[in-house]
């Protein structure tokens, strides 16, 4: 008995170590969970968002956020700091610091967080659309 169950300890063992040995071959991550690439579409978010572009935002933000139409808006919010992402899973969130500036008017800086999810190996903006489906 005591050979049976010593025989059953080591094919465990070796089973668990080969897995392990295995595992280093592969990707270590099979989700887009790239914290610069997070960070850029923030950037390229907002620089969409300021040039009323519709293609560059629909490009840069989630599903749920997709639009027809997109015009300049009346003031430009300018990020002037972005800092490491949070990721949590396939969702992300992306401190900021930005200055909005209305024509005629004093700068206003302000920080904030920027809601992304991963969909389909991209992540998009996503802050406050989330259609039920």
């Amino acid at each position: 008995m005591r050979k049976l169950v010593l025989t059953a300890v080591a094919i465990v063992l070796l089973g668990g170590l080969w897995g392990c040995a295995n595992d280093r071959d592969q990707p270590a991550s099979s989700g887009p969970a790239d914290a610069a690439d997070i960070a850029d579409t923030v950037r390229r978010y907002f620089d969409a968002y300021n040039a009323g572009d519709v293609a560059g935002l629909n490009a840069t933000s989630c599903s749920a956020a997709q639009h027809d139409s997109a015009t300049v808006p009346p003031s430009k919010t300018i990020l002037t700091a972005v800092e490491e992402p949070i990721i949590e899973g396939d969702s992300a969130r992306v401190p900021v610091e930005i200055t909005v500036q209305f024509d005629g008017a004093a700068p206003t800086p302000s920080r904030t967080q920027i809601s992304l999810v991963a969909e389909d190996g991209h992540w998009g903006v996503c802050m406050f659309e989330r259609r039920s489906e």
